[in-house]
């Protein structure tokens, strides 16, 4: 079973890197364990919201010159690989 620091390391292993040293409130939980993770490029980027004491994630996409858009489907350790 993959734990939060797993997840961390395989996140920054593709290259996100924590936009906030401070922790956020999760909209699930109510726990203050909220990550966020950024990658950004030149055609665009992802930001990642992970909880760390429930589990819960949150993705949208960036493209160039339009607004974020969630995606609804996403689930972290299949994106990082770890199902």
């Amino acid at each position: 079973m993959a734990t939060h620091e797993d997840i961390r390391r395989a996140l920054a292993k593709k290259g996100f890197k924590l936009d906030d040293p401070l922790a956020h409130d999760c909209p699930k939980c109510g726990v203050r364990a909220v990550e966020q993770w950024v990658l950004r490029g030149k055609g665009g980027g992802r930001d990642i919201d992970i909880c760390g004491a429930c589990g819960v994630s949150r993705s949208w996409r960036l493209r160039p010159l339009e607004d974020r858009d969630e995606d609804l489907t996403f689930d972290v350790k299949t994106f990082v690989g770890l199902t």
